[in-house]
């Protein structure tokens, strides 16, 4: 057998990620799916041949560290305080639920403490990579439930920095006894403190030095030795590779450099990570997943209904609109790639054996590969669930859908004719609410984000708290008197309803609803609506008036382009 070289090692390995990456994107899957498909393909086959696991697992470590690093520098506390209220409490709470549900259950089915904790937690774990790239192909990046979902993928994000920490220190526990663990803590918030301190005073100053320098290459080095060194140091003193690159990317976010560091490591981080997840699928072999296939369908179920509870339970209590929690809590049931990175460490670190390892990442592949559908279901379950309740359950359907408060007492504002409903109250149905009332034409703001709507009456806004489908709340808003409807919300099936009870309520009313794809225009069209407006396309119109302009093309030629424009667009 002929051992390979380096060069021929990343040759192979990046080829068949490609095809896997390339495999996934077609399907309309995560690339990290054909990723780990590739490695699977290698680990099976082609490993056999040219024993490449040794070189791989090196290289897959430095995936682990950039990987690390990168994104603690992407660490985003602006828009955790956002919705800080509910994702702080929620993504603790979810995490400890899933973690103390997961060590009481699992043990049921033969796993011993140890291997039920680590699974728990690796379970906990949502897939941050997954859900910002749906939201954003739907545009519900901005939405309630979008904000909830990034804020409570934060949170997880942060959470595995404890992990880390704690999971390797309690498997010492046995050994050591509780002092060890103790020991482990503190060496590791020392180890914080100190990082953090020294970095806030000296990374910046050191970085900036090199910036003035103009040489990209130079910063590209830096910042590669000092991620690479803190990682380095946190393995000599008993701790992770990933817990010293996390904590360095943290360091380095606080200087003014943070985005020229990121754009410069962002490649290298995303060769190295490549490797990672190609390292992990070499020992997921098809005979473990066919042997195996029902109880990884077993753990891959119970774990999407057990989050979906547990998130949905909490956004209940923490008392946000059944819509919301339904929509959040489809959307986060999946294990996400955190996960991978916990299991590698367990595995490396001989924390959990090849069969937890492999079950770990089945379960993660298996729930990532369901992600799409449930998202795009969930809209379409709210309503299911909420026709089924008013039907079946009356008492469920009052309290948990009809969610809007006509026995407030601003009900005299309600007292409306010839008025806008306007569904949403987000960028945009905000912006058309402000230009509403510098001009003086009435209007009402229908959310279910009801910080969103105590917040407008504080100002003195006719707002009402309630589902825009709900015909009901429609009613109250007194659709049948108003004159314009804005649909200023972005999900398919929730758009259609808002258009259907609105003509039921009122077939003369006007109807303006925003759009985020295309292929979306011709079915509103045939629903009824008057005016569809998809924001993309007039920012292109605006910026192609401002182009024109700039090279001196006079407004008739401007106006007749702009038309033919929207005529091929399918306005007319």
């Amino acid at each position: 057998m002929v051992n390979l070289s380096l060069v021929w090692t990343i040759a192979i390995v990046s080829g068949l990620a490609f095809l896997g990456g390339f495999l996934a994107k077609k399907l309309k899957q995560s690339t990290i799916i054909g990723y780990l498909l590739a490695g699977i393909l290698l680990g099976s086959w082609l490993i056999s041949y040219f024993k490449a696991a040794e070189i791989l697992t090196g290289l897959a470590e430095i995936g682990v560290a950039f990987l690390m690093f990168t994104i603690g520098l992407e660490l985003s506390f602006k828009r955790l305080y956002r919705v800080r209220d509910i994702v702080l409490w929620g993504g603790i709470l979810e995490i400890l639920g899933v973690i103390v549900l997961g060590v009481l259950i699992l043990p049921v089915f033969g796993f011993d403490f140890y291997s039920s904790l680590f699974m728990a937690a690796a379970f906990s774990l949502s897939s941050t990579a997954v859900v910002v790239k749906i939201l954003s192909e739907k545009g519900e990046l901005d939405a309630l439930h979008g904000e909830i979902m990034l804020g409570w993928l934060l949170i997880q994000d942060l959470a595995v920095l404890p992990m880390v920490i704690i999971l390797p220190a309690v498997a010492g526990v046995g050994d050591g006894g509780w002092g060890g663990l103790i020991i482990s803590v503190v060496k590791a918030a020392g180890f914080l403190i100190i990082a953090i301190l020294l970095g806030r005073k000296i990374l910046p100053f050191v970085l900036g030095k090199i910036a003035d320098l103009k040489a990209r290459e130079l910063l590209l080095l830096a910042v590669v030795a000092i991620c690479l060194f803190l990682a380095l140091l946190s393995a000599a003193l008993g701790l992770s590779i990933a817990l010293g690159a996390f904590l360095a990317g943290i360091i380095i976010s606080e200087s003014s450099e943070r985005h020229a560091v990121f754009s410069q490591m962002r490649p290298l981080r995303d060769i190295f990570s490549i490797l990672f997840f190609v390292s992990l699928g070499m020992f997921l072999t098809p005979k473990f997943l066919m042997i195996n296939l029902l109880q990884i369908l077993g753990l891959s179920l119970g774990v999407i209904l057990l989050k979906f509870l547990i998130i949905l339970i909490l956004i209940f209590y923490l008392g946000y609109h059944a819509k919301t929690g339904i929509l959040v809590s489809l959307g986060l049931v999946q294990v996400g790639e955190f996960a991978f990175v916990l299991a590698s460490l367990g595995m490396n670190q001989g924390l959990i054996d090849s069969q937890i390892y492999s079950l770990i990442l089945s379960v993660a592949i298996l729930t990532l590969l369901a992600t799409p559908g449930l998202i795009f279901i969930a809209p379409k379950l709210y309503l299911g669930l909420r026709k089924i309740s008013q039907k079946h359950f009356p008492k469920i359907y009052s309290r948990l859908f009809t969610r809007y408060d006509s026995f407030k007492p601003h009900a005299a504002g309600l007292d409306l004719e010839n008025h806008v409903v306007i569904c949403g109250y987000g960028r945009v149905g905000s912006w058309i609410a402000r230009a509403l009332r510098m001009i003086g034409i009435p209007f009402v703001v229908i959310d279910y984000d009801h910080q969103v709507i105590n917040k407008l009456r504080e100002n003195d806004i006719s707002a009402l708290y309630g589902d825009p489908a709900d015909i009901d709340v429609l009613d109250y808003a007194q659709v049948e008197k108003a004159k314009v409807v804005v649909i200023a919300i972005p999900d398919e099936a929730t758009q259609e309803m808002v258009v259907a009870n609105c003509q039921t309520l009122n077939p003369q009313v006007k109807i303006i609803s925003k759009i985020h794809h295309k292929g979306d225009q011709s079915r509103l069209r045939a629903l009824g609506v008057t005016a569809i407006i998809q924001p993309e396309f007039e920012a292109a119109l605006s910026i192609i008036h401002r182009a024109l302009q700039f090279f001196g093309v006079n407004r008739e030629e401007i106006a007749s382009k702009i038309k033919r424009i929207k005529i091929e667009h399918g306005i007319k």
